[in-house]
């Protein structure tokens, strides 16, 4: 049987029924009772109001409490249709032509799954022969200014129209129809260098320009680099790359700034110049995220592409949900691993083993060529069977099937936390500590408590096909912005990327390209040793943002740290920030909602800014001179405003107030340090502080020690705070010590 929809959305269908990817059954007699058109734009801008209309013409008759649903796909976050206010966003008009009943929800279907989301269509009184059942999505007969589109940019974003006949009959797909979206605004520029080159060594500067959400966005003014001669950049596209030397050993740090009436201004990531050939670079990578392979978005070559040439990564991996994926998809996902990489681009073949947390949970394993067999955890979603018997249904049998062999496994926390009673060291090397689902630091420490010795990395775990910069958008299915994994390699191929892993040369950031170099002795980090004394641990950071706190770890124990934001003269800025997360666990688990607000006394609150929020739709709601009010959701990330008041006053206080906790306190009381208040069951903090009149440099350079070192085996790290939230977690140093 083919299946092809034609202009108008109808579908063709010949030959016998045929089962469809995701299990839907289609025969002739139901796939053309339905005829199926579409009006409105051919091109959708991400996160802006639209309208457009779904109209269902009946072919034949269709009976009584006959139901049609629009479903999307699982990362779908097109906007939450209501019916209450006409004059509200996302208002979705449903009528038929002949005046019969029609009543619609909105549900999820875990069964539909990847298309979970679907918007149902009942109608109670059925529908004549060529009448018709009309969705008017952000109808404006009444005031509503549009309805929402989704915030990520996608080629073709499915809609899958279905219909069942009558209460509990299966379910049909009778057309699939697709829309583009495309980035919206320009409203960020990025400039990305390598973090290490030689002095007068040639290198690609790569400048991006972002809308809001994170999407590639067009930018009509040219961009003037302070570093470079020549003519100004124009950005094609939304990225480009400029050739550039740096003749000058030292840091360097790039800037730009877009000439013309919109002024976009951006400084790199950190460049180390040296004086000869760096024997070891540092490079990065997003080693985790799904493309429409899986439960994502976007095609797996659009995906590969997103994270080398908008993102700029170094190395990137897919990692698909291993019961989502057919043999077909299989052989497609090998054969666009290999035809993405590139000279300064490395691919990894991988897969996601997504078995529930009860067997295992999920790992991701990574294969060291370009094709391997597939083996599951199971079939759940596949309609093709026949290979189930190399399923691996438990974590056990995952590791007894690759124990021996050269593969690589990282545990995360996903959406079937990895259940770490189960280990197997030689093969699981890899730990992440940060995704688009959380920072879930507690992960870390939960290993650690159990002596497992892992690298430790991070990524996006992505489902939006923009792997090296996924973004939560309206946060229906995630909650922070992804991070990125620091591989410290000798060069940029696929066989020093994989021996850095192995040998656990990496560390993890929320994002940020930040240079963290953590040794003791000829010690680095990732590696095992033994120690009759436990020798001082030096620490280099060079900071995206000026560097806030070092903290030195032994195993979960802070043991020694600095707090560069405690120097200097207090000003009149007081930051009040928040953190924690409702469970450990997934994006659902983990989301703590603080929405609510502070309020001053005995001063005036001149300015308030947000700081480090992660989406456009959190943030300050709106401020006086008294109050300010906010939208947050964290998932064990750092969320906070920063007040600017006219005056410190003995008596001045604040009072914050949120369903997680509530704080009053003197703001006298704030010295040079932090006065955090935190609490358990769930872990949340609140912390204020006076931030300093200058805010400290974005290099450090420092010793920190063991005050009193322990025998036994024990993992020291350290962990890098920024003054902008960001975050970085070095893989620990491994110690045999006494």
């Amino acid at each position: 049987m083919t299946v092809a929809p034609t202009i108008d959305g109808r579908v063709r269908v010949t030959g016998e029924p045929t089962p469809l990817a995701d299990g839907l059954v289609v025969d002739d007699r139901l796939a053309l009772a339905i005829a199926f058109a579409y009006e409105g734009p051919a091109t959708f801008r991400a996160g802006e109001l639209s309208r457009w209309t779904l109209r269902f013409t009946a072919a034949v008759e269709l009976p009584g409490d006959a139901c049609v649903a629009v479903a999307h796909r699982w990362p779908n976050d097109w906007g939450m249709a209501q019916g209450s206010d006409p004059a509200g966003v996302d208002f979705l008009l449903a009528r038929t032509s002949d005046g019969c009943a029609v009543r619609w929800w909105a549900g999820r279907l875990h069964t539909w799954h990847p298309f979970d989301h679907a918007l149902f269509v009942e109608l109670p009184d059925g529908l004549p022969r060529g009448a018709h059942v009309e969705l008017r999505y952000g109808d404006d007969a009444q005031g509503s200014p549009g309805f929402r589109v989704q915030t990520f940019i996608e080629e073709a974003s499915p809609f899958s129209l279905r219909w069942q006949a009558r209460p509990n009959a299966r379910w049909v797909e009778f057309a699939r129809h697709v829309a583009r979206v495309v980035g919206s605004e320009p409203a960020k520029l990025v400039l990305t260098a390598p973090s290490r080159v030689a002095a007068g060594e040639a290198f690609d500067l790569h400048l991006r320009v972002e809308d809001r959400w994170g999407n590639p966005a067009a930018l009509d003014e040219p961009v003037h680099l302070r570093h470079a001669d020549g003519q100004p950049v124009r950005i094609a596209g939304g990225w480009a790359r400029v050739p550039l030397s740096l003749a000058s050993p030292g840091v360097h740090r790039i800037h730009g700034r877009s000439a013309g009436e919109r002024v976009l201004e951006a400084v790199s990531n950190p460049v180390e110049v040296v004086a000869a050939r760096p024997a070891e670079r540092l490079f990065w990578g997003d080693l985790h995220g799904q493309s429409v392979i899986g439960c994502g978005a976007r095609s797996i070559d659009a995906y590969f592409a997103h994270a080398r040439d908008f993102a700029a990564t170094d190395v990137a991996s897919h990692q698909a949900n291993c019961f989502l994926v057919s043999s077909a998809e299989w052989a497609e996902t090998q054969a666009s691993t290999l035809r993405q990489r590139r000279p300064g681009f490395v691919t990894l073949l991988g897969v996601e083993w997504s078995g529930a947390s009860s067997v295992g949970g999920d790992h991701n394993v990574y294969f060291p060529g370009d094709e391997a067999p597939l083996h599951r955890c199971s079939h759940e979603f596949l309609a093709d069977r026949s290979d189930a018997d190399s399923d691996l249904p438990h974590v056990e049998d995952l590791y007894r099937h690759y124990r021996g062999s050269d593969t690589l496994v990282a545990v995360h926390v996903g959406g079937r936390t990895a259940d770490l009673n189960w280990h197997a060291p030689e093969l699981d090397r890899l730990l992440e500590v940060h995704s688009t689902h959380a920072t879930s630091e507690w992960f870390l420490f939960d290993a650690l408590r159990r002596g497992h010795r892992m690298g430790v990395i991070a990524g996006s775990d992505g489902v939006d096909g923009r792997p090296g910069n996924s973004h939560p958008g309206h946060m229906g299915v995630r909650n922070v912005r992804g991070g990125l994994t620091a591989i410290v390699a000798a060069e940029l191929t696929r066989e020093a990327i994989w021996d850095a892993l192995k040998r656990r040369r990496c560390y993890a950031t929320t994002g940020e390209r930040i240079v963290l170099e953590f040794s003791a002795g000829d010690a680095r980090m990732g590696e095992d040793v033994r120690w009759t004394d436990v020798p001082p641990f030096d620490v280099r950071v060079e900071g995206t943002a000026p560097i806030e706190t070092i903290d030195l770890f032994r195993d979960t124990e802070r043991i020694d740290g600095v707090d560069l934001l405690a120097e200097g003269e207090r000003s009149p800025r007081v930051r009040v920030a928040w953190r924690g997360a409702s469970a450990p666990g997934n994006w659902q688990r983990a989301r703590m909602d603080w929405n609510g607000g502070l309020r001053v006394d005995g001063a005036t609150i001149a300015a308030a800014d947000g700081w480090a929020f992660d989406t456009p739709d959190e943030g300050i709601a709106w401020h006086d001179a008294s109050s300010v009010r906010w939208t947050s959701i964290t998932a064990g990330d750092w969320d906070g405003v920063v007040v600017t008041l006219d005056a410190v006053t003995p008596s001045a206080e604040l009072s914050f107030v949120t369903a997680p906790m509530s704080v009053r306190c003197r703001l006298a009381s704030l010295g040079h340090g932090v006065r955090a208040f935190a609490a358990h069951h769930p872990e949340r903090m609140v912390e204020l502080r006076r931030l300093p009149d200058r805010m400290p440099p974005l290099t450090f350079r420092g010793r920190l020690t063991d005050p009193a070192p322990r025998p036994g085996a024990h993992a020291y790290w350290v962990r890098v705070r920024q003054a902008d939230g960001g975050c970085a977690w070095s893989s620990p140093i491994f110690a045999d010590c006494g």
